[in-house]
């Protein structure tokens, strides 16, 4: 009986980890017990505070020019050729920063300024990102963040001279994302098998995804978008889209639908955006798949936090990375407004019980070394994912 009794306390202690580090958040004394299979989430008080020490972070660590994130780690396993990817990883992370800062923070006197200066950079230097080498493109990634960061800032209705150089830059980042279109339509970053001056084959459904859900957000504003760029992309999400609501990879990971970065698991940070992307394009997105992307995420989102923080791209179950991680979660949050009200409040005490305790001690989050980038960019999504949680407590 009294060793039952020590494995009944192990399994009891093995499980109470289990909840922490999976997103419960237990009752404080004195609270009621949630029921059985519910997440509490953190409380409001909570909540804002992680959200203010995140705050905090983006604006002690800005560069003086504007920007955030600077070419200096000891990375170990990312093809970056110099210099050309630090001007892409310096936007898109810098675009991030801004969002989340505005997001999270709209009236906080210091967080505005700190976001007026990154937007003064962005202005002023995002066209500096251009196609690396022949053969690496992640200037697109920072076109689709930046051009974000302006379609969002256009939103909030600028005073007019603002407004005219916001639609001027968003109007570049778009011709930048035209120019680099990929001949299987979308957009990849990697085009390693044909040196030519369009992309070849190389399309990622998720890098697909982020431009349009980008480029949706610019032509709500009024920004010009060219009708077959986004047809084309559309097609190629809808030949990635399996039916089982996962999303393959790539052009080529069509070819193996069963294999593990094309599951259910390998595509939890795929699915948000491209369903996302797909339903606010007008596309045909049940909403019953909506809500399932969501469940799913709870109910699998392990191997994305497991993934965080791993050296080596694709090296965790289902050829999880780290990067994908907080990137999910992102376009998880985008999915709220989509779904019925009690959904989004139900996964936004979810996910919001599963980043909070993920906070580094000096207020950041990061999922990915990348560089010195990976705060800021880390630090941007978590901070509009839980400006989006905050919004359905």
């Amino acid at each position: 009986m009294r060793l039952v009794a020590v494995v009944a306390a192990v399994l009891a202690a093995v499980a109470a980890l289990a909840f922490g580090a999976f997103g419960g958040i237990a009752p404080r004394s004195g609270e009621p017990t949630p029921a059985p299979g519910t997440v509490r989430g953190p409380d409001r008080a909570t909540l804002d505070a992680a959200i203010a020490r995140g705050v905090e972070h983006l604006v002690a660590t800005q560069n003086p020019g504007g920007s955030w994130g600077a070419p200096a780690s000891n990375l170990w396993d990312i093809y970056a050729p110099v210099p050309g990817s630090y001007y892409a990883f310096e936007v898109a992370a810098t675009a991030l920063a801004v969002s989340g800062l505005r997001e999270a923070a709209p009236d906080d006197p210091k967080a505005r300024a700190a976001g007026d200066r990154g937007l003064d950079f962005l202005l002023r230097e995002h066209t500096k990102a251009k196609r690396i080498s022949p053969d690496v493109l992640y200037n697109v990634w920072a076109h689709a963040y930046a051009l974000d960061a302006f379609a969002c800032e256009l939103a909030r209705a600028p005073e007019p001279a603002r407004a005219a150089a916001l639609r001027k830059a968003a109007a570049e980042a778009v011709d930048f994302l035209v120019r680099f279109e990929f001949v299987d339509g979308g957009w990849g970053y990697y085009n390693f098998d044909i040196t030519a001056r369009r992309p070849e084959h190389g399309s990622t459904s998720f890098t697909t995804a982020t431009v349009l859900q980008a480029m949706k957000r610019a032509a709500d504003q009024g920004v010009e978008i060219p009708t077959r760029v986004v047809r084309r992309a559309l097609e190629f999400l809808a030949v990635s889209r399996k039916p089982d609501g996962a999303f393959a990879y790539s052009w080529d990971h069509r070819y193996y639908p069963q294999g593990g970065i094309n599951k259910t698991q390998g595509s939890l940070a795929r699915t948000p955006v491209g369903l996302g992307a797909i339903r606010r394009w007008g596309g045909d997105v049940p909403e019953r798949q909506l809500v399932k992307a969501l469940d799913d995420l709870h109910e699998k989102g392990r191997f994305l936090l497991i993934a965080r923080k791993y050296p080596i791209p694709h090296e965790t179950w289902f050829q999880n990375s780290g990067y994908f991680c907080f990137y999910g979660y992102y376009y998880a949050s985008r999915l709220f407004d989509l779904v019925p009200a009690p959904v989004a409040r139900e996964h936004a005490r979810k996910i919001a019980a599963a980043l909070v305790p993920l906070q580094e001690p000096d207020g950041s989050w990061w999922d990915y070394q990348l560089y010195s980038y990976h705060r800021p960019y880390g630090t941007g999504y978590v901070l509009r994912v839980l400006a989006a949680c905050r919004a359905y407590r």
